[in-house]
């Protein structure tokens, strides 16, 4: 009888990897941020994380919340904004439920000196201090999001203590409250509020449009999928550690399979780990049975989602960098426009949307799927994998640059 061990890989949402490789740079910001707030007493600049989907956003988040729980104590205030909520509501509520675990520990009783007096008599020198309790300085400006902002903090200090405020899909929030929100953290950064501000989005969250002064001055990071040696690590490291490790042509396969993409690491790692039960390496045989049924996971979950959510013009677009991309490695946006029988400009829009939802991603003017083997599929999807079939008429092409522009 087989005993299947548990697997070391996480391929689900928000499932930190056992090894969590290819983010130094984004964990080494996260600490020098935490030792500014912590060990300075100065409010560092926000951290900002962009990335499409399933690249482990939301991952970082909460480990750069450990990390300020299991080294300063400090605990995490979190909104994860949904689509058509508020993200004052959420932070309100957040803050709220905040407070009170605070208050269920007793205040540190810390006093700072306010003034001191030295005076000279006939009897002699004599002094005297006036000592009062050490509250946060609040900043100035109104509104629900300072409010409760300031009421943490206020909890925070009385127990020489801080917090970490982290928001994920923060390309959801509406200009205003994004608005709101930096108002109050700028003039946080002059009170030198206890906080850290960590905050994840789409690559649409820097959409110009939308972002605001303060997160302009943020220190910004943008990921992706992970390069050949760190798809290795990520793969060979939590088998080797499990005590099953990867024969060379094995990882060979999956780390060329995956495309460094992480979910899609984690996702070919598990099944490769399922395929080889019983056996004390993962070799090759195990790593294509667990191509394939990764693949098909992938096709009927992820890519599936993100064809059924494109608009007409999107599937079109998408089509057409699939073909081109099935003819050369390097596909740039004018190619696909020109394909298309439209400008650059007139299909920019389109171009934009793709890029900012995480489909797509660029390479300075080259274009590619976010997620590998999703070009593949798309071509799967269209009626007709014959370029005059798109192309051919003036009326079938005008109407196909209305969809392919239009908004």
């Amino acid at each position: 009888m087989v005993v299947a061990l548990p697997s070391p890989y996480r391929p689900g949402y928000n499932q930190r990897p056992v090894v969590l490789a290819g983010r130094e740079d984004v964990l080494a910001a996260a600490d020098e941020a935490l030792a500014v707030a912590v060990l300075e007493g100065r409010t560092p600049p926000a951290l900002l994380v962009v990335g499409p989907r399933g690249v482990g956003k939301t991952v970082l988040l909460g480990e750069i919340a450990d990390r300020a729980g299991e080294r300063y104590s400090w605990p995490r205030l979190h909104v994860e904004i949904a689509p058509g909520s508020s993200l004052t509501a959420d932070l309100v509520a957040g803050a709220r439920d905040l407070v009170a675990r605070f208050d269920q520990q007793p205040p540190s009783g810390r006093f700072r000196a306010t003034s001191v007096v030295v005076g000279a008599s006939l009897t002699g020198v004599h002094g005297e201090v006036t000592l009062t309790r050490s509250d946060a300085a609040s900043p100035g400006g109104g509104g629900e999001i300072r409010v409760a902002l300031a009421s943490v903090v206020d909890a925070a200090a009385d127990r020489d203590s801080g917090f970490v405020l982290t928001i994920d899909e923060m390309q959801l929030a509406s200009r205003d409250e994004l608005g709101q929100l930096a108002a109050v953290l700028q003039r946080a950064t002059e009170a030198a509020w206890p906080v850290v501000v960590v905050g994840a989005g789409l690559p649409g969250m820097r959409d110009p449009g939308r972002t605001v002064s303060y997160f302009e001055r943020a220190e910004w990071h943008e990921i992706g999928s992970l390069d050949p040696r760190q798809t290795r690590l990520a793969l060979e490291g939590p088998a080797e550690a499990a005590g099953r490790p990867f024969e060379d042509d094995a990882l060979d396969l999956l780390a060329d399979r995956s495309g460094g993409y992480p979910y899609a690491v984690q996702l070919y790692g598990h099944h490769a780990w399922r395929a080889s039960a019983g056996s004390d390496r993962i070799d090759l045989g195990a790593a294509r049975r667990a191509a394939t049924t990764a693949q098909k996971q992938l096709e009927v979950g992820l890519y599936a989602n993100r064809w059924v959510q494109a608009s007409g013009g999107e599937r079109n677009y998408l089509v057409h960098l699939a073909r081109l991309l099935a003819a050369s490695q390097s596909v740039r946006g004018a190619e696909v426009a020109a394909a298309l029988g439209v400008t650059a400009r007139q299909v920019s829009t389109v171009r934009d949307r793709l890029l900012k939802k995480g489909t797509i991603s660029a390479e300075g003017e080259y274009l590619h799927f976010a997620v590998p083997g999703m070009s593949e599929y798309v071509l799967r999807q269209s009626p007709d994998n014959s370029p005059d079939h798109e192309l051919g008429g003036k009326a079938h092409r005008a109407r196909r640059q209305q969809d392919d522009v239009g908004l």
